[in-house]
């Protein structure tokens, strides 16, 4: 029996989606904000990321740890994440100790108490987390290629983190007014999916979020570009050398989006890319190579990441040069295209077995779409590009004036990738 959705908008803005499956033993729900990193002032640098934290540990009515065993006694688990353009609090358990799960969310979501004292106890444990990305060459990674594509002075291209400068600044009052802002209705989108019922779901919900302010959304900078486009970090210490590529691509409502999907599993997103089977099957130049998709409201990025040792630096990028030029120049085979349609489909039907995938799959189109989105109208959108879209695709996203790099690793790297790249732009 194929699930069915309802959406309700109440009076305060708040977006509701209900997913029901009534064969499931469980439910998963979540209460989404849309305000992340790129919400951000330059004195806020890390707020979003930081009042993520701040509302696990109480509310007026519940300590940190009642929140933790509130949860856990009933079954379930929590957890939360902050990315550029929206935070989320998710909750998975037992389908019938949905209201109970739901009063401790909501009470979490809506009143932090923000103790004085646990605001430099959780000062303490995100400068450990900065630490710690540091330490990991593919995270820190990220950071640098974001520095690289928007400028460390734009929202999108500081760490989602912040840094110990940022972190000693914040005062309990910019982090009330920080969520003050940002978690109010016109904000909020709730999406609850599993063996429950509309109507029941939508009773709790109201009751218990009804006097949530409305507010407004919050402004952002638009996606700009940056006069230096290559960020390096020398590290002579590091067996592998690990890279970045970056390219512009169409933001999340651009009508070739989904010719742009599909050109990125041909080109890296599985063990059938040509990038693995080339790069790393073929010539053993690398253990790990992949791409990805980085969309936007008003942006996207088509980014490949490689990890290998430096020696094989240069024999790497002339393959992958010679991949994005097939591509722009000859497009793909029928056979790609068909198996990378049947890929995205297949796994997207897989996933969407579950309730927290189907909670996820609501949320994220409510939050950016205003609407629900059958995914079998993304389906039947997948089903329609062809060849010459692929192709289409390839020559807009592959535009060398767009190329952004970083590179973690020895200096003789950098200067293998300062060859290739002058190369690019010869």
């Amino acid at each position: 029996m194929p699930p069915t959705t309802r959406i309700h908008h109440l009076d305060n803005g708040i977006r509701l989606a209900t997913v029901a499956m009534p064969h499931m033993a469980s439910v998963s729900f979540g209460l989404w904000t849309d305000a992340g990193s790129r919400h951000e002032t330059a004195r806020e640098h890390g707020m979003a990321h930081f009042v993520e934290h701040m509302l696990f540990k109480g509310t007026p009515s519940r300590s940190a740890e009642e929140i933790s065993r509130h949860i856990e006694s009933l079954g379930a688990s929590i957890d939360g994440f902050t990315v550029e353009d929206h935070t989320a609090y998710q909750v998975k358990g037992p389908a019938d100790r949905f209201e109970r799960l739901f009063d401790v969310l909501a009470d979490l979501y809506s009143n932090p108490v923000l103790e004085p004292e646990e605001i430099e106890s959780e000062k303490a444990v995100i400068r450990e987390e900065i630490a710690m990305v540091r330490d990991q060459p593919s995270q820190y990674l990220d950071d640098l290629i974001s520095e690289a594509v928007w400028g460390p002075e734009h929202p999108l291209g500081r760490s989602i983190t912040g840094t110990e400068e940022s972190l000693d600044a914040f005062r309990r009052s910019d982090i009330f007014t920080f969520h003050q802002r940002a978690y109010c209705g016109a904000n909020t989108v709730i999406s609850v999916a599993g063996n429950i019922e509309h109507d029941a779901v939508y009773d709790i919900v109201s009751r218990r979020v009804a006097e949530m302010p409305k507010g407004a959304p919050i402004p952002f900078l638009p996606g700009g570009t940056t006069p230096d486009r290559h960020r390096f970090a020398e590290d002579d210490g590091q067996e592998q050398s690990h890279l970045a590529l970056s390219f512009r691509n169409v933001d999340r409502y651009d009508r070739t989006r989904y010719a742009h999907k599909l050109l990125n599993v041909i080109l890296g997103e599985n063990m059938s890319s040509r990038l693995f089977q080339a790069i790393r099957e073929q010539k053993g130049l690398c253990y790990e190579v992949q791409s990805d998709l980085v969309s936007f409201s008003d942006a996207g990025l088509l980014q490949i990441y490689l990890a290998l040792s430096p020696g094989n630096l240069g024999e790497a990028l002339k393959g992958i040069a010679d991949i994005l030029a097939d591509l722009r120049e000859n497009g793909v085979s029928d056979q790609e295209l068909e198996e990378s349609k049947a890929y995205v489909v297949g796994q997207n039907r897989i996933s969407l077995e579950n309730t927290s995938s189907q909670m996820m799959w609501a949320g994220e189109t409510m939050l950016f779409f205003n609407d629900w989105i059958d995914p079998e109208d993304s389906h039947r959108h997948i089903g329609e590009v062809t060849s010459d879209d692929i192709r289409a695709a390839a020559s807009l996203a592959f535009d060398v004036k767009t190329l952004c790099s970083a590179l973690i690793g020895p200096a003789t790297s950098q200067e293998v990738l300062g060859d290739w790249l002058g190369a690019c732009n010869s």
